[in-house]
């Protein structure tokens, strides 16, 4: 690793934080030290050339989820291989780059970068693009395997789809596709395998995608503005500002939202609809941020997303991040810790980083309750969110720099720059300073930049 890296470099084991799935579902995101993720991140670049290319965007996820129709066949099998980045061999993994690629002290340093901060032979970071390109190295080789055994095979990610001409070549297809993904280190996710008949598979995707049709063009219709000549006899219709048309949408669609999926259970006969929501939610949050004026409505609608749609917590977050005026987005988060709601320890790092970093956050007459809840993410498990709730106790004078030395002690190097900064904001003596600053060049930048942007 030194001959390319430069100099010596010890990358640090990785740390986990679960975040949301849908349907109650936990994936583990992990959280690398800068170092390591800079150097992950130009090992992949530099094999990037030779390797398959991504893209997974939605026109490609539209795209692979109508593959199927396009051959012929009675049965469509759609299935996925469980927690796929979780369980990529490195052996595997470093086999096909060296074929692909060639170049030995890259692809060996690479390997030895993940077995270090993996502590095991297999699996890379969920979240990452330069993940993404590795994984699909390996997806990409298992692909071309089940086309040589005679499998009509589309694939997106780790998502894979087969056309079947007749029920026992889908119990074949099934039976290989199991195989190969063992023989490939993975495994084939049984919960999620379903065989369907061709029509009903085609009528499944065109529910989909009219039911989101539908929500788009309703927003439209009722937002066309009629004009009235009080000088004339005449009246006519305007066609509706474009922004403005995609705004009403997607407040109509996260109020929908709240109609079918804001509580625990979703009705059965809704299901489908609650699914093709999902769908749109991301985009509505993101047109809705754009948005000058916040809508008390709407941030209930959000506050319920954060118990019942978990893992659009980040995309919540953002919203909040970006409204001009804290004072409604508090309001909102006060109802929710009433309500006793259970936030893990990811959702509470999301939200410190959206609401809690604000200076009204600690002031008002339930500032305890909030500052008490932050206190309690010191407890997390996790040492990135536990570093992270100490920074914002320090943003708000709720800590001091000897409680956060005892922290900095009992962590680990990729959680240590958020409690150099937290440090810093408590303008401690020089010698504390030093202390946290002079074995570290990165320490001395965090500390120098939150020192001076306080």
């Amino acid at each position: 690793m030194q001959q390319v890296v430069g100099g010596r470099f010890l990358p640090s084991v990785e740390e986990t934080v679960v975040a949301s799935k849908i349907n109650h579902g936990v994936r583990p995101v992990a959280i690398w030290d800068m170092p390591t993720r800079v150097l992950y991140g130009a090992l992949a670049m530099r094999l990037e050339p030779s390797l398959p290319s991504v893209d997974r965007g939605q026109a490609q996820w539209a795209a692979f989820k109508r593959a199927p129709l396009d051959h012929d066949g009675s049965y469509i099998i759609a299935t996925d291989i469980a927690s796929c980045y979780q369980y990529i061999d490195h052996n595997i993994l470093m086999d096909e780059l060296l074929v692909q690629v060639g170049e030995h002290a890259t692809v060996n340093t690479l390997g030895e970068l993940l077995s270090t901060t993996q502590g095991r032979t297999y699996g890379i970071p969920q979240q990452s693009a330069a993940s993404d390109l590795l994984a699909e190295v390996v997806l990409d080789r298992l692909e071309r395997v089940l086309v040589r055994r005679g499998i009509q095979a589309a694939r997106y990610n780790d998502d894979f789809r087969f056309t079947c001409r007749s029920w026992s070549d889908a119990v074949r297809a099934i039976e290989v596709f199991s195989e190969e993904t063992r023989r490939h280190g993975l495994t084939m996710n049984d919960l999620k395998t379903l065989t369907w008949k061709r029509a009903t598979y085609q009528r499944s995707l065109d529910e989909a995608e009219d039911l989101r049709e539908e929500i788009a063009a309703d927003a439209q219709y009722d937002l066309t503005l009629f004009e009235y000549d009080p000088y004339g006899d005449e009246t006519g219709s305007q066609p509706p500002d474009p922004t403005d048309v995609d705004r009403e949408a997607a407040a109509r669609i996260i109020e929908r939202w709240a109609k079918v999926g804001g509580r625990s259970q979703v009705a059965t006969r809704r299901v489908k609809e609650h699914r093709a929501l999902l769908e749109l939610l991301p985009s509505a949050l993101a047109t809705l941020e754009t948005e000058p004026t916040t809508d008390p409505e709407t941030l209930n609608h959000l506050m319920r997303m954060l118990r019942f749609a978990r893992q659009m917590t980040p995309a919540v977050c953002r919203y909040l991040a970006e409204r001009a005026d804290p004072a409604p987005v508090i309001a909102a988060f006060d109802k929710l810790l009433t309500s006793r709601a259970y936030l893990n320890e990811w959702q509470c790092w999301w939200l410190q980083s959206a609401i809690a970093s604000n200076p009204a956050f600690g002031i008002g007459e339930r500032a305890n309750r909030r500052i008490q809840w932050v206190h309690a993410a010191l407890g997390a498990q996790a040492p990135t969110p536990r570093a992270h709730a100490a920074l914002t106790l320090a943003r708000h004078g709720q800590i001091n720099a000897d409680e956060l030395l005892r922290l900095y002690d009992r962590t680990g190097v990729t959680a240590r720059p958020l409690l150099v900064a937290a440090i810093a904001l408590t303008k401690p003596s020089t010698r504390i300073t030093k202390a946290v600053t002079q074995d570290n060049p990165l320490h001395r930048w965090v500390y120098e930049w939150a020192h001076t942007s306080a």
